[in-house]
């Protein structure tokens, strides 16, 4: 069977836009009622899911721009098209029961994508994730949270970004991609990127192995991380400094940023720079030397200097 999805989709969300631009009691149970009657007619006559993203953003731009027009409430029409689009695209998503958690495994089993990217979300409640990205396509949700897309990289990467400004920026992603028969290397990734980006304090943001290349590096280097601890033991002995170093990472070593959120005085970190560089002989003002000394903290945090 054939089917106009955007008129489809325009004639059966019609309503619920009318009643939330009114902002009329019921029309999220509506909104969940009409969406997964909706999602199920089109997953099972197969239609591309492409095809329905593609006619889920045009009925809500056009939805959302006619009700706005007529003096519609804002938020609640952003609202019901967030609700319409999770719901409907949960329905792609129904028979991926036990498929994440066999990816996950080392299994591919029938059905799967040829690639997957291993998505792990930090710092925001799930069922809002998920929700975020579902609207955009299809999710396969796995037990231990992780979530897998059938997508390359290269094309979850702008996903992930989407969803990161959409949730706020409040989120740290770690992302990384493999074939449907190694996603198990994927899901080891993308915990070992969360918790170099967790110990080293690295602010929210969607991040990849090539963004942690250089910490990576020492933690699989024993030569590297027993020197580096031998040059960072003083410093690691003063909590004071760690802050220090920790705030003006955060701050992307804007010393200003970095005492308003210390609650000092501008000399005062003046002089705490100073003590750092005396006592390691990095100096903190430098892009490079703060960026070893981030890593220091951070891969001793994780006990990874021994």
């Amino acid at each position: 069977m054939l089917f106009d999805v955007g008129r489809l989709l325009h004639e059966e969300f019609l309503a619920v836009y009318r009643a939330a631009a009114a902002d009329a009691e019921g029309w999220e149970d509506a909104a969940v009622t009409v969406a997964h009657r909706v999602g199920a007619r089109l997953a099972s006559a197969k239609v591309p899911v492409a095809q329905v993203v593609v006619a889920l953003r045009s009925t809500d731009r056009l939805l959302t721009e006619a009700m706005l027009d007529d003096g519609g409430d804002a938020r609640a029409l952003a609202a019901a098209g967030t609700a319409l689009a999770a719901e409907l695209m949960s329905a792609f998503c129904a028979d991926d029961d036990g498929l994440g958690d066999a990816l996950l495994a080392g299994n591919a089993p029938g059905g799967a994508a040829p690639f997957y990217t291993v998505v792990l979300a930090r710092g925001s409640a799930a069922d809002r994730v998920v929700s975020a990205f579902r609207k955009r396509g299809p999710v396969v949700l796995a037990t231990s949270g992780h979530l897998l897309l059938p997508v390359a990289e290269a094309a979850a990467l702008p996903l992930c970004r989407e969803v990161w400004e959409e949730l706020g920026g409040e989120v740290w992603f770690c992302v990384a991609e493999r074939a449907a028969a190694r996603v198990a290397l994927a899901r080891k990734e993308v915990d070992e990127i969360d918790a170099l980006v967790s110990s080293l304090g690295r602010p929210p943001g969607v991040y990849r192995i090539d963004d942690m290349l250089f910490e990576s590096a020492v933690l699989e280097t024993p030569e590297v991380r027993d020197e580096l601890g031998k040059v960072v033991a003083p410093l690691l002995a003063n909590p004071v400094l760690v802050e220090t170093v920790l705030a003006l990472l955060e701050a992307d070593g804007n010393r200003a940023v970095a005492v308003k959120k210390l609650f000092i005085h501008r000399s005062t970190i003046d002089y705490r720079l100073w003590q750092i560089e005396q006592l390691t002989g990095l100096s903190p003002v430098n892009p490079r030397d703060l960026a070893l000394l981030g890593t220091a903290i951070g891969l001793s945090r994780t006990n990874s200097l021994g």
